[in-house]
């Protein structure tokens, strides 16, 4: 199971090994040892992740963010290729080699104060290099040829879950649309619960909302790359639409907008279903009423708020939490998603960590998820993450101010913050 590490702060006053001289930093230019961006990279280590130190050109690596240079090439850290290296002065992400630019108190530099470039994140984005799957943030290690070392593979469209993403909130280079910075290093695609949308990283049909996973390429050692898919004209239940340059033409065909709303947690999804029934998810009196379309299953029923709403109830097929009167949509032993009413112990199969009881939702070295409480896996922030109930004035949302507390008079939930 995956292990979040935490991450050290950085700063100006970073110290290297250096000829002391006459500048500030010690040599007689008061550059501290650390060569100008665009250079070889620096001559001695500099502080990384974890305390360690970041390495030097010309020393041996494995990947690229143990490289100060963030280049790790024929297993030795190499030159830098223009941009900031790790410790080095900078104003946003876009001027470090790792992405990342922070302030000395860890979070994302506003373009003003003392940031500087901080280590690449936990796990490998694509095309860095990496010597097993596990390394990689979509666990395709690439290895041609049985090559010890290798980099994450590479496939188009848009970011999966896991994926360094620049801008918290919507970002539509995130297939989800989703991105937020949960476990501090950096911002990330996430998976938005219940089914994965179309071009997810998928094992089965069962986990898309299309329930269709298929080979979309392969790696260049011969693996396949199962995305979800979508094989139909329009979208179906589950799938993000209208946001972040998604579509908004939900199933049935030819409705336009409709069935495109806002959920729970402030991203709109499909929730299947016309203009002439009530949605599933939304307030009913009759289940006559309800739209049937994508779930023949619905009621009109009470929901997790006390409402009656068209509805799923528990051990019923679903597509994510709206749509069930329990408000847990999760999979069962074989992978299908059926609704619940309580939260998923430990180690038990989720899809965000709201599903959960305790405070994570992490994948293994294969990518499958499973609920945790160990306090490594979770978070720094301890309030409720988004899509969990929260209480107006007390303990802030996880991700303020992209993440904020609302809703009706008597539940609040943690929604994206609309004006964010």
């Amino acid at each position: 199971m995956r292990r979040v590490p935490v991450l050290v702060l950085l700063s100006l006053s970073l110290t290297v090994a250096c000829d002391c001289g006459d500048g500030p930093g010690g040599d007689p230019d008061g550059s501290a040892g650390v060569d100008a961006p665009g250079t070889d990279g620096p001559a001695t280590d500099a502080p990384g992740r974890d305390g360690e130190m970041c390495l030097a050109r010309d020393q041996a690596c494995t990947r690229a963010s143990e490289c100060c240079s963030n280049v790790c090439e024929g297993g030795t850290c190499g030159e830098s290729t223009g941009c900031e290296m790790i410790g080095m002065a900078c104003t946003a992400g876009a001027d470090c080699c790792s992405g990342r630019c922070n302030t000395s108190g860890g979070t994302a530099c506003a373009g003003e104060g003392d940031c500087v470039c901080a280590p690449s994140p936990a796990c490998a984005a694509q095309s860095e290099a990496c010597t097993a799957d596990a390394d990689c943030c979509n666990r395709l290690c690439d290895r041609p040829d049985g090559a010890a070392m290798g980099t994450c593979a590479e496939f188009g469209a848009c970011l999966s879950a896991g994926e360094p993403c620049g801008t918290e909130g919507q970002n539509g280079s995130c297939c989800s649309t989703l991105c937020l910075d949960t476990d501090g290093t950096g911002p990330r695609c996430q998976f938005l619960g219940g089914c994965r949308v179309q071009d997810e990283l998928c094992s089965s049909s069962a986990e898309c909302c299309s329930g269709v996973c298929e080979e979309t390429a392969r790696t260049l050692d011969g693996r396949p790359i199962m995305r979800c898919a979508n094989a139909g004209s329009c979208l179906p239940a589950g799938e993000v639409c209208g946001d972040g340059g998604a579509s908004s033409n939900c199933c049935p065909n030819g409705g336009g907008d409709t069935g495109c709303e806002p959920t729970g947690t402030g991203f709109r999804r499909c929730f299947g279903g016309d203009g002439d029934c009530t949605l599933p998810g939304m307030m009913c009196t009759t289940t006559e009423e309800c739209c049937t379309d994508a779930f023949p299953e619905i009621t009109c029923a009470e929901g997790r708020t006390g409402e009656m709403l068209c509805c799923l109830p528990d051990g019923a097929e679903c597509a994510f939490a709206d749509v069930c009167c329990g408000g847990v949509c999760v999979p069962d032993s074989e992978g299908v998603l059926r609704c619940g009413a309580e939260c998923v112990p430990d180690d038990g199969a989720c899809t965000t960590a709201a599903d959960c009881c305790g405070c994570a939702c992490v994948p293994d070295d294969t990518g499958a998820l499973s609920c945790s409480s160990d306090p490594a896996d979770c978070e720094a922030c301890t309030g409720p993450q988004l899509g969990e109930f929260c209480t107006p004035g007390g303990e802030p949302c996880c991700n303020g101010p992209t993440v904020i507390c609302s809703g009706g008079e008597e539940f609040q939930t943690c929604i994206l913050n609309p004006d964010a």
